[in-house]
């Protein structure tokens, strides 16, 4: 699916224009339009840097075999020519480049390991070390081996047979590794091998792990005889290894602690150095996920000491045992117990590499520069694998072989071979004199060998290697090359009178070096021949010969194969390229093989040109390798004809295709480049220049249809033709802005352009083609957008005028992006619903500086890579199929056509724009404000630049660096930090910064930053001001007044409005008050009349930045806002409502604002004054005083931000004073509201917003009379009865006609519905499901009666939620939690001897609020503060009057019997509460507890002013009822609880086994103190003598009845509840019951005779 069809359009004849313009023989004119601009291609020859003393070359020069040899010289020093586009169009992005680097050798991060010592507790013997780099992440090894050793001139002795020569190249001890892709997984493994001997790995291993040096004395014989033993092992078995120890350790771990500790100036330098140069080179992708988490090359040179080493295991050798263990040490963070150690050290230092070192050799052991003076001992550069892709061409030669043995497996074989080694050969014949020095050798030996042997395993038949074998392939290679493993078992003890060789021939293996003239690489398993090994077998592959094959020709030894060259491309589509272009150069006969495949001459044409259509399907990295090499094949095909069987071959065609793979026509190809006409043309532009000027050595073309010539035509038409579209004047002006035919046609480029982008815009959605639509969208935008990069930073459109006619061009632009705003996301998310599979949500590229400085003004464009943050700031679209790079692209090319057209030309525009077009405009204005919003991550240098937020934000860091130290604090005080601040308290706050794992700090440097916050803030700035210039000229009509201007004045104050509310620079600040007082002073009364609410918001946002920080900001909001009350006072209709806005906007701003600072408010205020003072006309208002005097109660609330309760009273006091003004009470009881939801208490937020519903209602039945309005507060009794509290005084004190007074936008019906929706959502929040259906109670009438059928439906559909929620959580839900708290002593002023009862978040324990409460108030008493641990009644006179006592109880409802009839459900029980109890035990003797027939206890009861849930969280007691209960009153109260438990947990609809069985084990259980049967021992044993106890005896006994009753409905529920694991206790359950029912029967039976005595006496001798 591609963008729709349009209607082709004849491009305008050029030629023509051309002609008809020159025929008035205008010279300045041919002479401007024969000046051609120059190429954009310079040719410059540039020695080719070489590392090395000499170049890499093969050993044997130069080569003629196959295709190799144009690769091989292609990596040769020779002149390299360097071609510099600064603009390069890229598939999906295009960017401003600067001149390329020259190619060279790709390096990653460099660091110097250098091995100071390896020692163990005894020093017996030689030991190698091989030192290697893992990345865990990826599973794989990321470099290749480095040999050292420390070994003493005395064990080098022992070696000295098998050790021929020591070459120079073999001593070094320090290696230089290069990391491409730092990853925290990196880790360092260091292999420790010894010389073989006899005995398994823990029996050579166990005197290191007993025995010490130290102790020389006692072990002086037993280590002269190791050493002894060591020096026979090394004479014999010299040649061979063994496994012995390995250590790691995590070296970006080392890396990261070195970079913490560097010097701030130190890693500024550094990063700068590596920070660029490496990222064009990488897998980008990759590379932007890892380098934020490791920074190398900046860090402090590190000493590693590593004090354990890990015993080999004999059976776990491979790498992925490696990587297992590794796996376990990073979850752990330590050695498993299941790994031996051995006690030793090994010190190795760590340093980054900057330049490079003396003494340095290269991979192929070539001296690097500098080269040494004096003899010093050398550094080998360790060959880095990339453990990803890296995209640089070859630009050395290089030419290494990797075989790694992995596996062989002799378990199947009946022999006595177990100490196995593998001898591994590079041969170029079958002789074994064509054996080749080839392998690089090891330490301290010949720097090239002949062999190699792998390490033993004793007795293992089947072992795994770890050996690395390194090759220098050479570049000539023949099919006789091949790789030749012979098997041997090793004999370790010498028999005694036996001089027989310690090897003992098992078999042969071998691998061709090429196959089908292709190298080979990969995975192998080769068979295993035991005879010697017949003629010509490096011919044939090793299943091929018959010879005697070990286990019937199956393959029993697994090695690998890998390849690091620039000779073989390791591709097969490459490798067919290459060839079959060398046979096409005569170097091949014919047939041509081809792999498998033979190609005769008559087909090589149709098979190359099938070679270059396959190139694509290359691997990449391969392609990238290899690519200048290609691409010259490809220029020599198109440039030079090729002879084929004596015939002439074009391959333009070939390899040039026109659209969509279709070869355009031989004839008239350049036709829709010039025409006929074009000769005469051509021949008037030559008279003015007769040389091309982009190369004066090229002679003058010649006249005709040259693609060259027409295609310079062409470029030149783009700026050419908008000579003709200033003329503006002679058009309609709306014209210009859309894309007609005329446009198309005349500018014919631009106009293609823009239909391609309108049509890419206007595709429509067909589910699966999404994705697709979303690339052709991105590509459109994106063309466009880079077409204007080119065009800012063309120095032939520098003037204004030039750029004023560019933009012309792309007015039409405007109209598409226009009509496009449903499809931009400004939320900076990144989120693309179409094209999210192609572009990372989380990754989205920052704009391009170039283009962003050019916006911005700013004249320096080279700035360091991720400038600018994705940012969000208003929620998008609901269907936005742009993802939120592309919509920004869209953005910036609006506003650079807006910033460089003419001024008048777009006002004419918007004066002739329809209404509704217009406002689409303001829209679009809107968004982009809200998309350059600046949002830039902060750094303490980078706040110079934005003033105004800087000290808001080191504020708000501070504040959040103070919260994360508490959450991360344990126990109460934690949870209650959390559980107050919620999710306002986060530290990570995604509404000021994007949010990202790792510090983005590591790799940038200060100046970097610097530049960065410096782009993004002049960008925004910027971006803001081409919008205020806008807004300016849309305002800027005739002085009479129209309807258009009317709707458009609305719009013009809402952008004004967005952009106060977004963070902004003080210079667009200066601007933004400036334009606003212009308007305020050409249309005020127009303002205060229509935009009444938009004014209100306009108060806020001016009062706002009455609070600022800056000077500059306050002294313009001070001017603005006097400027507003001074034109709404010479209105007198306006000035009680602008009052009345000023005062609700202050108010509503100390309520929430969390920038408020009062201090400056104050100044600001006393500003307004003096402005009064020098007015003669305000001087008798009262208006400034008045402002001035609101702060009194207000301003308190910032003493109280740390204490919700105490600000809630304060909140409440506010609103509660403004009583008779219900404009401020609403705003406060909305302020209220939105404090309680952000602590999420969401019931009590619901309750204000109740509140302010039942004013609205109140007010609204005093304006309207209408049945299906509420009957003002009354209508809300069932939901709460405190709201009749908002009944409306009375008329004579309050008129809601009076101007000002009830004219916010809440106090109409549509208010009111929203105000009760906001109510309901809350309730539903906070889990009070019955209470939103009495709120709808209230809505339903008003919707009902206003038809709105869309609002009832979704009315019912969140009461059947709402109704679902109480059946599925009915039982489940959590109410709040209540507590009494008492203040006690004069510190706490008029809370003293105060009692609140406290309603907290359900299942909060004592202990929470506690320590809540005491860590408020220590804070302001300190040491004064005692929290009193009891609930006794408190003796003022005990009381010490220096302190502050603060008295916490845990209380429950409490409800009298006739309430429980109405109270039946969880709800009922925790709705509309005021009364509240808790008890206290006490004996007579003091204490609070003792012995049943003595423990008294106290009930008291609480009565609160208002009901639960209010609009605050605590509410005065404001009476207390206290009775005592005697010892059998507790008893009985006791045992009516456990019954009344025990009924509930049996009849339940979904029986808990658990509770059931902990009720029963509680009550029937035999070790139960102070139980059931100890209850009735001690009150119903005896009938007591005290007839008033009569009574509550029999109701004790009645009690115990019902409860041994509900214990045997309990058991036998339980019954079958229970698994078949719990019959046994099933059975004991029901035995202690019966123990208990017999026990409790004779005191049940017994009844008092008194009691059942009849009452009155019949007289029966009268009948």
């Amino acid at each position: 699916c591609g963008p729709q069809s349009y209607d082709a359009v004849e491009p305008l004849d050029f030629e023509e224009f051309l002609m008809s313009q020159l025929q008035g023989g205008d010279s300045a004119l041919m002479r401007e339009l024969g000046d051609f601009p120059d190429d954009d291609l310079e040719v410059e020859y540039v020695e080719k840097e070489c590392r090395t003393v000499r170049h890499s070359v093969p050993d044997e020069g130069w080569v003629a075999w196959s295709h190799v040899q144009y690769r091989i010289k292609s990596t040769i020093p020779v002149t390299t020519v360097i071609h510099d586009i600064p603009l390069v169009f890229q598939d999906d992005a295009v960017e401003i480049r600067p001149i390329p680097d020259c190619p060279k050798e790709h390096i990653g991060d460099r660091i110097i390991i250098r091995c100071q010592a390896i020692k163990f507790e005894i020093d017996i013997e030689p030991l190698f070390a091989t030192l290697a780099l893992y990345d865990l992440r990826e599973k794989k090894k990321i470099s290749e081996n480095f040999y050292c050793d420390l070994n003493s001139d005395q064990f080098k002795g022992f070696l000295k047979p098998h050790t021929p020569q020591t070459d120079h190249s073999t001593l070094s001890r320090a290696a230089i590794f290069s990391i491409t892709y730092p990853s925290p997984d990196i880790y360092l493994v260091i292999k420790i091998e010894k010389v073989l001997q006899q005995g398994e790995i823990s029996d050579c291993a166990e005197p290191y792990m007993v025995m010490k040096e130290s102790d020389s004395a006692k072990n002086k014989e037993k280590l002269e005889k190791l050493r002894s033993q060591s020096e026979t092992f090394c004479q014999r078995l010299g040649r061979y290894r063994m496994p012995f120890a390995w250590a790691t350790v995590n070296i970006m771990n080392v890396i990261s602690t070195a970079t913490l500790d560097r010097d701030t100036t130190d890693s500024d330098s550094l990063i700068g150095q590596c920070a660029c140069e490496i990222l064009p080179r990488r897998n980008s992708e990759r590379f932007a996920t890892m380098e934020d988490q490791c920074n190398i090359s900046a860090f402090k040179p590190a000493t590693i000491t590593i004090s354990t080493f890990c015993k080999q295991e004999g059976d776990r050798l491979s790498d992925e045992d490696l990587f297992k263990f590794l796996a376990d040490i990073k979850k752990f963070s330590s050695l498993q117990r299941r790994i031996k150690t051995i006690p030793g050290m090994i010190k190795l230092d760590v340093t980054p590499v900057h330049d490079n070192p003396m003494a340095c050799l290269s991979t192929e052991l070539i001296p690097v520069k500098p080269v040494a003076e004096k003899n010093l001992r050398p550094i080998k550069e360790v060959l880095e694998f990339p453990s990803s892709e890296v995209y640089v061409p070859h630009s050395t030669y290089r030419n290494l072989f990797y075989v790694y043995p992995q596996r062989l497996n002799f378990v199947n074989r009946l022999t006595s071979a177990r100490n196995i080694t593998v001898k591994i050969q590079f041969m170029s014949g079958e002789d074994p004199s064509c054996v080749l020095p080839v392998i690089f050798g090891k330490s301290n030996g010949p720097e090239f060998v002949q062999e190699v042997y792998t390490p033993v395993t004793y007795h293992n038949k089947s072992p795994d290697f770890y050996e690395e074998v390194k090759i220098a392939l050479p570049a000539r290679l023949t099919e006789r090359h091949h790789l030749l493993f012979t098997f041997y078992h090793i004999s370790c003890q010498q028999k005694q009178n036996q001089t027989a060789p310690s090897e003992t021939f098992i078999g042969f293996s071998w691998l061709p070096i090429l196959s089908c003239d292709r190298l080979q690489t990969g995975q192998y398993c080769l068979p295993i021949a035991l005879d010697r090994l017949p003629v010509n077998y490096s011919l044939h592959s090793p299943e091929v010969p018959p010879v005697k094959w070990m286990e019937s020709h199956k393959g029993v030894f697994n090695l690998e194969i890998q390849a690091v060259s620039s000779v073989h491309t390791q591709d097969n589509h490459l490798e067919r390229f290459f060839t079959l272009c060398h046979a096409l150069e005569g170097g091949a006969t014919f047939p041509l093989r081809v792999r498998e495949e033979k190609i005769p001459e008559n087909k090589l044409e149709h098979e190359l040109k099938l070679s270059i259509v396959s190139l694509p399907s290359s691997r990449l990295e391969p392609l990238v390798l290899y690519l200048h090499l290609v691409l010259d094949q490809l220029f020599t095909l198109i440039m030079q004809p090729m002879v084929i069987a004596g015939q002439i071959v074009t391959w333009l065609s070939s390899v040039c295709p026109g659209p969509d793979g279709v070869l355009p026509p031989t004839e008239g190809r350049y036709s829709t480049m010039g025409r006929v006409s074009a000769t005469t043309v051509g021949a008037m532009l030559l008279q003015s220049r007769l040389r091309s000027s982009s190369n004066p050595d090229i002679p003058a073309p010649h006249l005709g249809n040259t693609p060259g010539k027409s295609m310079s035509v062409s470029q030149m038409a783009p700026y050419g033709s908008y000579s003709s579209s200033c003329s503006f004047q002679e058009q309609r002006i709306l014209g210009l802005f859309d894309l007609s035919q005329e446009f198309k046609q005349q500018h014919y480029l631009t106009g293609l352009l823009l239909t391609e982008l309108s049509a890419a815009l206007d595709m429509e959605s067909e589910g699966s083609v999404d994705t697709h639509r979303g690339k052709v969208q991105r590509k459109a935008i994106n063309a466009t957008y880079c077409l204007l990069c080119a065009h800012d930073l063309d120095q032939r459109c520098a003037q204004p005028e030039v750029r004023a006619k560019v933009a012309t061009l792309y007015l039409p632009l405007v109209g598409i992006i226009i009509d496009s705003i449903n499809y931009l996301d400004f939320t900076g998310t990144g989120k693309n619903k179409t094209g999210g599979s192609d572009e990372d949500p989380d990754n989205v590229t920052p704009i391009n500086q170039s283009i962003a400085m050019a916006i911005a003004g700013n004249p320096f464009n080279t700035v360091a890579r991720n400038a600018l943050p994705s940012m969000a700031s208003v929620s998008g679209k609901a269907v936005a199929t742009l993802s939120a790079e592309t919509s920004r692209n869209l953005l910036l090319c609006f506003l650079w056509v807006m910033k460089n057209a003419e001024r008048r030309l777009i006002q004419r525009w918007t004066a002739d724009m329809p209404s509704a077009h217009l406002n689409r405009l303001l829209e679009l204005l809107t968004i982009c404000v809200s998309c350059f919003e600046y949002r830039v991550r902060m750094s303490a240098p980078c706040m110079e630049y934005i003033p105004n937020l800087c000290k808001y934000y080191k504020s708000q860091q501070a504040k959040m660096q103070l919260e994360d130290s508490l959450l991360r604090g344990i126990g109460a005080r934690g949870e209650m930090m959390r559980r107050v601040g919620g999710q306002e308290n986060l530290r990570w706050r995604k509404d000021l910064t994007q949010w990202r794992q790792t510090n983005d700090r590591q790799d940038k440097t200060k100046a970097e930053l610097d530049q960065e916050a410096l782009i993004s803030g002049n960008l925004a700035t910027e971006s803001n001001l081409i919008v205020l210039d806008l807004l300016e000229t849309i305002v800027q009509v005739p002085t009479s007044l129209s309807l258009w201007f009317l709707s458009t004045l609305g719009g013009v104050l809402r952008v004004l409005l967005h952009c106060l509310t977004c963070n902004q620079s003080t210079t667009f600040l200066s601007h933004c008050f400036s334009t606003l007082r212009a308007l305020i002073v050409k249309f005020g009364d127009l303002l205060f009349e229509e935009e009444a609410e938009q004014c209100a918001d306009l108060c806020q946002k001016v009062l706002q930045y009455c609070s600022s920080h800056e000077d500059g900001n306050r002294s313009q909001a001070c001017a603005t806002l006097y400027l507003i009350m001074r034109c709404s006072f010479s209105s007198a209709n306006n000035f009680s409502r602008v009052k009345m806005q000023v005062t609700m906007s202050l108010a509503s701003l100390v309520g929430k604002s969390e920038d408020f600072h009062e201090e400056y408010l104050r100044r600001s205020l006393r500003t307004i004054l003096a402005y009064a003072e020098e007015d003669t006309e305000m001087q008798n208002t009262p208006l400034p005083s008045n402002l001035n005097g609101i702060l009194s109660d207000t301003v308190k609330m910032r003493e109280f931000q740390e204490d919700p309760e105490m600000l809630m009273d304060l909140m409440y006091r506010i609103a509660k004073g403004y009583q008779t003004s219900p404009d401020l009470r609403l705003t406060w009881l909305q302020n209220m509201a939105e404090k309680h939801k952000n602590r999420k208490c969401f019931t009590e937020s619901a309750m204000c917003l109740v509140h302010a519903a039942a004013l609205v209602a109140e007010y609204l039945s005093m304006l309207e009379d209408h049945k299906y309005l509420p009957v003002g507060s009354v209508t809300f009794q069932n939901i709460s009865p405190n709201v009749l509290e908002e009944s409306a005084v009375s008329d004579d004190v309050l008129s809601p006609d009076e101007d000002g007074v009830c004219s916010g936008r809440y106090f109409t019906t549509g208010g009111l519905v929203v105000l009760l929706e906001q109510a309901a959502e809350l309730f539903s929040n906070g889990g009070l499901y019955e209470a939103v259906n009495e709120v709808y109670k209230i809505i339903m009438p008003v919707l009902e009666a206003h038809r709105d059928f869309r609002e009832l439906g979704s009315a019912h559909h969140k009461l059947q939620r709402a109704f679902e929620n109480i059946i599925q959580k009915g039982h489940k839900r959590m109410f709040g939690t209540y507590f009494r708290v008492g203040f006690y002593g004069a510190k706490f002023g008029d809370l003293d001897e105060r009692e609140f009862v406290y309603k907290e978040p359900g299942i909060t324990h004592l202990p929470e609020i506690s320590h809540r409460l005491e860590n408020f108030y220590s804070q302001c008493f300190g040491d004064a503060l005692e929290m009193i641990k009891d609930s006794k009644d408190i003796d003022r006179s005990k009381l010490d009057a220096n302190k502050a006592y603060i008295q916490i109880t845990y209380v429950e409802p409490f409800f009298d019997d006739y309430e429980m009839k109405n109270r039946l459900t969880n709800f009922d029980k925790n709705f509309n509460l005021r009364r509240f109890m808790y008890t206290t035990p006490f004996t007579k003797a003091g204490r609070p507890r003792g012995e049943l027939n003595e423990q008294y206890k106290r009930k008291t009861v609480l009565t609160t002013m208002h009901a639960f849930p209010y609009v605050k969280t605590r509410i005065n007691v404001i009476q207390k009822e206290e009775f005592d209960l005697t010892p059998i009153e507790v008893a009985i109260e006791d045992m009516q609880k456990k019954t009344r438990e025990l009924a509930l947990a049996t009849h339940r609809e979904q029986p808990d086994a658990k509770m059931l069985q902990m009720l029963l084990q509680g009550s029937v259980g035999a070790t139960v103190n102070q139980g059931p049967l100890e209850v009735a021992q001690v009150f119903l044993n005896e009938i007591p003598a005290d007839p008033k106890l009569f009574r509550h005896h029999n109701k004790l006994r009645l009690c115990f009845k019902e409860f041994i009753m509900r214990c045997g409905e309990a058991v036998e529920k339980n019954k079958h509840l229970i698994t078949m694991d719990q019959k046994e206790y099933q059975q004991e359950l029901k035995k202690n019951y019966n123990r208990l029912r017999e026990n409790l029967r004779p005191m049940l039976e017994r009844k008092i005779p008194e009691l059942y005595k009849p009452v009155i006496k019949l007289r029966l001798e009268n009948r």
